[in-house]
């Protein structure tokens, strides 16, 4: 089992309860448990956002996404009280309208097939040593899959479930929108490339 906060922990605790825990007397364990939450879900915005602003392709529209990424750091800043009037899915449209744009970019740099369908269940599939640049696996299901030696230049893997997919020298180095909870779930090995942002899990270095 995986588990990665984006860092919402440390800025509950540190930033919105000024160093304070869930044991003191006069914080309330239920409220910062949904303060939690809320936070959790602005950093992981944040840490789509903060990888789409280093992407080339996307350098035409960087002043968009770093107006974005500023606001939602200010929002994770707030009171307790204000952190639990955010509108999260409002905050999710606007992220997720950004990150389309930017990530239809990547895909023109990364020559994807053109007229490409769309498709959400690959459990299981086999890819060993296929050719998968650009391919749009956002939110699918790659479950146990085998991405074998894939080139995945490009390839775009938000919230998709990659829980054992096998990627066992595959090229994931210019991935985009790949997390180390992702990560964390799949299988790999020494000779896997991955995102300089992405630490490698210790059974993948045997």
């Amino acid at each position: 089992m995986s588990y990665d906060c984006f860092g919402a922990g440390q800025k509950v605790t540190q930033t919105v309860y000024h160093g304070k825990s869930w044991q003191d007397k006069d914080v309330k364990p239920d409220e910062m448990y949904r303060v939690f939450l809320a936070v959790y879900q602005l950093h992981q915005m944040l840490w789509y956002l903060n990888e789409a602003a280093l992407l080339l392709p996307a350098a035409d529209i960087y002043e968009k996404i770093e107006s974005a990424i500023q606001d939602l750091d200010r929002q994770t800043r707030q009171t307790p009280e204000a952190l639990l009037k955010i509108d999260l899915e409002a905050c999710r449209e606007k992220t997720n309208q950004l990150l389309k744009k930017v990530w239809h970019r990547v895909q023109k740099t990364a020559k994807a097939p053109a007229g490409a369908k769309k498709s959400w269940d690959f459990i299981g599939r086999d890819f060993k040593k296929a050719v998968l640049d650009g391919q749009d696996f956002s939110m699918s299901l790659l479950i146990a899959a085998n991405l074998e030696g894939c080139s995945l230049r490009g390839a775009n893997f938000l919230g998709a479930d990659l829980r054992d997919a096998n990627f066992k020298n595959a090229d994931l180095q210019e991935s985009v929108f790949l997390t180390q909870a992702q990560v964390n779930t799949a299988k790999g090995n020494a000779y896997t490339k991955l995102p300089k942002f992405i630490t490698r899990p210790e059974i993948w270095k045997k």
